[in-house]
């Protein structure tokens, strides 16, 4: 499934390969990292993106894998596919002839 998300976006994580305690929850997308990229996390330090692309994601009561523990200082870092859009212009064109149809 291909996705459009951009930063601002609002998101509900619906997968992990490891952070399963932040499934449910939802945030705002951050910033798209690829591996080596450097991304800034919101206890001030910057870390390195090591593995697959994944978005930052600011949200209450996330966790996020700092120094091989999970942290928890609502943010997390999650795939593209772990995550379902919220809100916005990126839903797909069926889901938005749906919606317009009237009611029975």
């Amino acid at each position: 499934m291909s996705h459009q998300f951009k930063p601002g976006d609002l998101v509900v994580i619906v997968g992990a390969n490891s952070l399963t305690q932040n499934i449910g929850k939802h945030g705002e997308l951050r910033e798209y990292v690829v591996p080596g990229d450097i991304y800034l996390a919101p206890n001030g330090r910057m870390y390195r993106q090591d593995d697959v692309p994944c978005w930052t994601i600011s949200g209450d009561g996330l966790a996020a894998v700092i120094d091989g523990e999970a942290v928890y200082f609502d943010f997390g870092i999650h795939e593209p596919r772990h995550l379902m859009l919220l809100r916005g212009d990126s839903a797909p064109e069926q889901e938005k002839a749906k919606e317009a149809e009237p009611c029975a």
